[in-house]
Parts: C-alpha cells; structure tokens; sequence
C-alpha cells in the first residue's frame, strides 16, 4: 500500500511542478520560484525512480521462487 502512495505522489508531483515552472517563468522569474518547480519535479522523477528499481527488484525476486 505504501509504494502505491509513493508512485501516487510522485506522478502528482511531476506535474504539479512543471506547472509551477511554467507559472513562474510566465510571470515573474524568482529563485524561489524556480527552486520549488525544480525540486517538486526532481523529487517526483526520483519517487518514480525508486518504485521502479522496487518494483523491477520484487519481480526479481518472485521469479527466483
């Protein structure tokens, strides 16, 4: 249950970042801005990232069975 939160999360962040990205460079640049957008689509990507090797992991192991 939790690594469906985890992907959850993650897909929700990606994009809710880039719309923060795409807000901020549209209206007004700021650091703060850009290092939010930044970090909500880095962190989103590095979520995706670990549910990935967890799941390719779990395969991995269930085969070896």
């Amino acid at each position: 249950m939790a690594d469906i939160v985890h992907i959850g999360l993650g897909l929700l962040m990606v994009p809710l970042g880039i719309i923060i990205l795409i807000r901020t460079l549209s209206i007004a640049v700021t650091v703060l801005g850009v290092l939010v957008g930044g970090a909500f689509v880095t962190f989103g990507f590095y979520r995706l990232a670990i549910a990935w090797e967890r799941y390719r992991l779990y395969r991995q192991n269930k085969d070896a069975r």
